[in-house]
């Protein structure tokens, strides 16, 4: 991910789509990587209760891999966060 935040719709989109591969492969957390998460949230425009339920999922799942929760615990949680991440990709595409 790139350190501007994107202001189109096409940047912000592009930008939801690779946070949700890094999620969907991630297997440590990495304080860069985690500012740039939140910075991508951010940057959607969500109405505040999206952006809250995407950052708990998001610190949720992070928690469980620094914790080293069992692995159906953090699967669990990566799939809460990846939902919610497809979630807000589709409202954004709606343009809601």
């Amino acid at each position: 991910m790139n350190d501007a935040a994107p202001s189109s719709w096409r940047g912000r989109r592009t930008a939801l789509g690779t946070l949700r591969r890094r999620v969907a492969g991630q297997v440590s957390v990495g304080a860069a990587e985690g500012v740039e998460a939140r910075r991508v949230l951010f940057s959607l425009g969500r109405p505040s209760a999206d952006l809250h339920a995407a950052l708990g999922a998001l610190d949720d799942f992070e928690r469980a891999i620094l914790e080293h929760e069992d692995r159906v615990v953090i699967e669990a949680r990566r799939l809460k966060c990846l939902a919610i991440l497809d979630r807000m990709g589709g409202l954004e595409k709606k343009g809601n």
